[in-house]
């Protein structure tokens, strides 16, 4: 894969028997809180880097675990940050944000809503740039196909580890940049998985065209074996139990937006298919310790 990357990650990841199922633990790639978004984020910063750019400007919601990891990215990387959050400042932030602000970056909030971002960071980056500035702008959650590379890369580490040529890979979808990856990179090695991916943010019919327009962005063709499964709204008490099972029996911790969903999702599947099943654990630990201190309560 002929692309800058600067190396962040400690991969590959472990690949581990849990629950009947394999887990792949991006939870462990070790880069601050950044989880499997590292990956993305190796790509990134050697594409900014590679291009001159002297201020990364990115942006999310104040839980988003993009914008910890890449504020801390920027700053490994002796580049200035600037992170555009959605909303107004709250009286307590959470562990995302504290690292935004411990790793030096710029916070700005927009005061309006999430779906505003990818808007405002081009115009943050096109008013920099008029400035005399060498900005280097990402969209919500890395979502680009330069982004998508971590991904596509991850799909050859898994085959490597894997023991037999099949098999049903489930992973959570925020943005799409990863399982946009992760279907280029296994068309790229010809591997026969059937990928399905777990929406916890978007409408599928969204999030559906964005993956498929990424995808052709990385292969410029289209990809077949593979589905999204719903899994918007709120945490709830089932998410909660989920959690608290996974760790008493097997020491692992899920975040609620994703791994908890993604996790439920894929004990489900096992009743539908005979194929060995690898659940991708993308990270998450704020959020996990959030859902800790709700089980406590």
């Amino acid at each position: 894969m002929n692309h800058p990357r600067r190396p962040l990650a400690l991969l590959p990841t472990p690949l581990q028997r849990f629950a009947g199922m394999y887990l792949k633990r991006d939870d462990l790639t070790g880069f601050g809180l950044a989880g499997a978004k590292a990956r993305a984020l190796e790509y990134l910063l050697g594409d900014a880097l590679a291009r001159g750019a002297d201020v990364l400007v990115t942006g999310g919601s104040p839980g988003s675990n993009f914008i910890a990891g890449a504020a801390l990215a920027a700053s490994v990387c002796g580049v200035e940050c600037e992170v555009l959050v959605s909303g107004t400042a709250r009286e307590q932030a959470p562990a995302t944000l504290n690292m935004v602000t411990c790793s030096g970056a710029k916070v700005l909030y927009t005061g309006s809503d999430r779906a505003e971002l990818d808007k405002l960071i081009d115009e943050r980056v096109a008013h920099l740039r008029k400035n005399g500035r060498t900005p280097y702008g990402i969209p919500r959650g890395g979502a680009t196909p330069v982004g998508a590379l971590g991904f596509a890369r991850a799909a050859e580490e898994l085959a490597g580890q894997l023991g037999f040529d099949e098999a049903a890979v489930v992973l959570p979808v925020g943005s799409g940049a990863s399982i946009a990856g992760l279907l280029a990179g296994r068309e790229a090695i010809a591997a026969r998985w059937h990928v399905y991916g777990v929406s916890v943010s978007r409408p599928l019919p969204q999030i559906r065209g964005e993956i498929l327009a990424l995808v052709t962005r990385i292969r410029q063709e289209a990809v077949t074996g593979w589905e999204l499964i719903d899994a918007t709204g709120a945490a709830d008490d089932r998410d909660v139990r989920t959690m608290l099972a996974a760790l008493r029996a097997d020491g692992v911790l899920f975040d609620a937006e994703h791994g908890t969903k993604t996790l439920a999702a894929a004990t489900r599947l096992r009743a539908r298919t005979e194929l060995p099943i690898v659940l991708w654990h993308t990270g998450g630990l704020p959020t996990a310790l959030s859902l800790l201190g709700r089980a406590a309560t």
